[in-house]
């Protein structure tokens, strides 16, 4: 089985993170963006729903609190049971990616870029919640983000082709 994953230049990781932190609330408008870089559905989920969490990350990780916070080395995608698997971050590399690009942004600006990509985050969605609830970030355990349209399959190593 050939790989799933699309190859994707750091450069194109850029590109992307601009269009998907440039306009908030304008998700179709922003998805079509993403399919004029990269043609391939799955490589256009893996953008939209990745590059967010590393941001969230970042920010989260920044937070008065933060210090004392255990944050998620791992997300989670379904496998073809629907049952849910855990993978390292590193093991998506638009991840990895995404998350130089966010300490840099975080770091150097735009604030705007950051923060519109964070917003985004299911982690930082949760991170508000608990706050606005009147929680603190003091010793709390952040879960792994769960990347709904992104098959397990994808972060499986191929079996290797039997040998005679």
């Amino acid at each position: 089985m050939e790989d799933l994953m699309e190859a994707l230049s750091s450069d194109l990781i850029y590109q992307a993170v601009k269009i998907l932190g440039a306009q908030p609330d304008a998700e179709d408008a922003v998805e079509a963006q993403v399919r004029l870089l990269v043609q391939d559905d799955l490589t256009v989920r893996r953008l939209a729903d990745v590059v967010p969490e590393a941001f969230g990350l970042v920010l989260a990780s920044h937070l008065p609190g933060a210090e004392n916070m255990t944050l998620p080395h791992t997300f989670c995608a379904q496998d073809e049971d629907g049952e849910w698997v855990e993978f390292p971050m590193r093991r998506e590399p638009i991840f990895v990616v995404a998350a130089d690009i966010a300490q840099h942004t975080f770091h150097n600006g735009p604030r705007a870029l950051i923060q519109n990509l964070a917003n985004r985050s299911s982690l930082l969605s949760a991170i508000n919640k608990a706050l606005n609830a009147g929680g603190s970030l003091d010793g709390t355990t952040l879960g792994p983000p769960s990347f709904f349209g992104l098959p397990a399959s994808l972060y499986q190593p191929a079996a290797s082709p039997a040998t005679p």
